[in-house]
């Protein structure tokens, strides 16, 4: 019996260090996977250190590692980080930021602070004290409240009723997930004449590919055009509700029913040494499905939204002809798993006194 107890008593000096830690644990989740570590988080001075390899990873940086300096480089689309072990203060971008707690090494393993990394590529950092974790996801962007100016409205509304303009631009696009970040940009170029007639070309790059498709509406009918170059007559039903990125002059076509819900403001800026009119058009698209819907954004069901922003500046001449506008779209989706769409971008009117150079497939020139 004495042997027993003897081996008992051993057993629990034993294992008090292992169950307290595996009590102790500390738990990582970036976009709803949890990840696995060798080396344990640990929180030192407040802040959770995580390994680095690990957590940037997951992240979707590419690390380099300079032993002799003991220097992590952490690169991700634009931003560059570099991190010191023991040393309080990180380079972002060529700048010096300070750090609350320095980067340490642990069992052969650079520990960082996460929330650190996480937030300079934009994302959330929470904590969750009940099952100790913490939960990496992309920031929600702020609920904005509901305005509407009617003067805004009357500026806006001489965007779809009258005018010849040519209408160009750039946009691009990136999505964002726990593993990997894709990115895309568009290029258009589109004539509209009234609320009638218009002609659009779209040409997206993604991944070294480019792609150009084209949409235009003459004389009651509607056409689109496919990566053969080819013309083909469609319904002109199809085309509504406009599709934002083959169809970019749906950023002018939006009618007043449409803007309903949206948080509409004028305000007065300069650009470019000129004052001017600015109508700024926002929405909380988890808040106004039908919005989502007219726009055609992403082709993607509301219901899927955790959250998601719609803006878009319009800047109006001092006689109130439109000159630009930008757009900046951010949403985050539950499904089929979480990640983040950002899409931002300019487009420019110029009066166009020509008629619309719709191709001869289309107006029948030259048959």
């Amino acid at each position: 019996m004495r042997r027993l107890l003897a081996w008992l008593v051993m057993l629990s000096v034993l294992l008090a260090p292992a169950l307290a830690q595996a009590e102790d644990a500390i738990r990582l989740v970036v976009g709803g996977v949890e990840i696995e570590t060798d080396v344990a988080p640990v929180i030192e001075g407040g802040r959770t250190l995580v390994p680095l390899r690990a957590v940037t990873e997951a992240l979707g940086f590419e690390v380099k590692w300079d032993g002799p300096s003991q220097t992590a480089i952490l690169t991700r689309g634009e931003t560059t980080i570099m991190l010191t072990a023991d040393r309080p203060d990180a380079l972002v971008n060529g700048h010096l930021i300070t750090l609350d707690v320095p980067p340490t090494i642990r069992s052969d393993r650079m520990m960082v602070p996460v929330r650190f990394v996480a937030e300079q590529i934009g994302l959330d950092v929470a904590w969750d004290e009940a099952t100790r974790t913490v939960v990496i996801a992309p920031k929600e962007p702020a609920v904005p409240a509901i305005s509407v100016d009617p003067e805004a409205i009357a500026l806006l509304e001489q965007l779809w009723v009258a005018g010849s303009y040519r209408i160009t631009g750039d946009v691009t696009m990136r999505a964002v997930t726990a593993l990997e970040t894709l990115e895309a940009a568009m290029t258009m170029e589109a004539y509209r004449s009234g609320t009638d007639e218009a002609l659009a070309y779209t040409t997206f790059r993604a991944g070294g590919l480019e792609l150009t498709t084209a949409m235009a509406v003459h004389q009651g009918q509607a056409w689109a055009q496919d990566v053969t170059g080819a013309w083909t007559p469609k319904p002109l039903e199809e085309l509504d509700p406009a599709d934002l990125f083959t169809d970019p002059t749906s950023l002018a076509s939006l009618t007043t029913e449409a803007l309903m819900g949206a948080n509409i403001t004028r305000s007065q800026h300069v650009y470019e040494g000129t004052e001017m009119q600015v109508v700024t058009v926002l929405v909380d698209l988890t808040e106004s499905a039908e919005f989502a819907e007219v726009i055609g954004l992403f082709g993607l069901p509301a219901e899927q939204f955790k959250a998601g922003l719609y803006e878009v500046s319009y800047w109006f001449d001092a006689d109130n002809t439109p000159h630009h506008a930008d757009l900046s779209v951010e949403l985050i989706m539950t499904e089929p798993e979480l990640f983040a769409i950002s899409v931002g971008g300019s487009l420019y009117w110029e009066p166009w006194d020509q008629p619309i150079p719709f191709p001869p497939e289309i107006t029948g020139v030259g048959e």
